[in-house]
């Protein structure tokens, strides 16, 4: 039961959210929203989510080795949003042609994961090799359609 609120709260939510916010992200390209306010406004309501969820953890302070990777993590995400977002309002992209393109940054997480923490222990290769060519295959099928 623990590995299916893993997968619940830490992949479904996760999905449904970008998901639902990238319908947003072109909604606000759509209303005008240039990319960097629409990353100062989506990084407010992150700053004010980090401070709801501090206080209802009860989280009191952090190490100063996690701080740098909170950081990259941050960057990365300002740098993937930053991009969709100039994709959907300097390139008119439809949100529908480059969502689905995103799914392979999972590729990137898998394999650095890998790289990094050591995390292919426990895994059936064949099933992860499987996975991540159907994930290529979705992605570039739908980067031609």
């Amino acid at each position: 039961m623990e590995r299916f609120w893993m997968v619940a709260i830490g992949g479904l939510v996760p999905a449904l959210a970008f998901g639902v916010g990238a319908i947003f992200q072109k909604g606000a390209a759509l209303q005008g929203m240039q990319v960097g306010t629409y990353i100062l406004f989506a990084g407010a309501v992150t700053l004010v989510g980090g401070l709801i969820m501090r206080f209802a953890f009860g989280e009191t302070g952090w190490t100063l080795g996690a701080v740098p990777m909170a950081i990259g993590g941050g960057l990365g995400m300002a740098i993937g949003t930053g991009a969709f977002t100039f994709a959907l309002v300097r390139l008119g992209a439809p949100v529908s042609l480059i969502a689905p393109i995103t799914v392979v940054s999972t590729l990137v997480t898998v394999f650095l994961s890998f790289l990094i923490f050591k995390e292919h222990e426990g895994v059936v290769a064949l099933r992860l090799v499987a996975g991540a060519l159907l994930v290529v295959a979705g992605a570039a099928l739908v980067a031609t359609s």
